[in-house]
């Protein structure tokens, strides 16, 4: 017959509390983890990038190329390098216009202005240097967006200031703007709840709780059907 001796209490108990300590502790790292991947993941959801490849006269690609990208909004100024292959890659930029540049030795300078970068897109440039003395030298090109993009499903629409100003909404309420992107309808709003109310948008026949609300990459979605929350919006006087 076996029984507990006294003084092997004392380690059965340390060993418990060990085994919570470390349930505990991975319990947090998934925790930082979990934030860590939810920020990465507003901020892509909020911007666009920038993808390009750098080639010489011949169609043969440049390594080590400089690529300054400048937005002409803010004067904000992003720099990277090409690889290997000649591609550059300039991702979470806020949507807008940009002005690339691109130095190379033995090789002109390449300005192009005006390239959009559109939400959740991915603007595509290929990039032909003429031989030059680089110095001096500068080549100027103005950039148009595709109308079709083929390299993925996403779709984003940033509404200009104008638009927001002039457009006749019902309940002067900024949510409705939503609906002038392709795919997305609205609810008829209730035009008795001037800067007030929630507007129910689907997009491309999902249901309404299907979306995802952020604004400045903030949560603002409501828990009980998952798409806007009622939000008040302030009247100008």
């Amino acid at each position: 017959m076996s029984r507990l001796l006294p003084h092997q209490a004392p380690a059965a108990r340390a060993e418990v509390r060990l085994g919570a300590s470390t349930g505990v502790f991975r319990a947090f790292l998934l925790m930082i983890l979990c934030l860590v991947l939810g920020s990465l993941a507003m901020a892509q959801s909020n911007t666009g990038q920038l993808r390009g490849r750098v080639k010489d006269p011949q169609g043969a690609v440049i390594n080590g190329a400089t690529v300054t990208v400048t937005e002409q909004a803010t004067g904000g100024k992003r720099e990277t390098t090409t690889n290997d292959q000649g591609d550059f890659l300039v991702p979470l930029l806020p949507p807008g216009k940009y002005r690339v540049e691109v130095k190379a030795n033995g090789f002109k300078n390449y300005t192009a202005e005006n390239v959009q970068v559109l939400l959740t897109d991915t603007t595509q440039t290929e990039i032909s240097l003429e031989v030059g003395s680089g110095e001096g030298d500068v080549v100027v090109v103005s950039s148009e967006a595709p109308l079709i993009r083929s390299d993925s499903p996403a779709q984003g629409r940033v509404v200009e200031e104008r638009s927001i100003r002039q457009l006749p909404l019902p309940t002067r309420n900024f949510q409705q703007l939503l609906s002038l992107s392709a795919g997305a309808t609205a609810n008829i709003s209730n035009t008795s709840e001037v800067g007030r109310g929630d507007t129910a948008i689907n997009v491309n026949g999902q249901r309404t709780t299907s979306n995802s609300v952020l604004i400045n990459g903030i949560d603002v979605n409501s828990i009980g059907t998952g798409s806007f929350a009622n939000l008040a919006v302030i009247m100008a006087s």
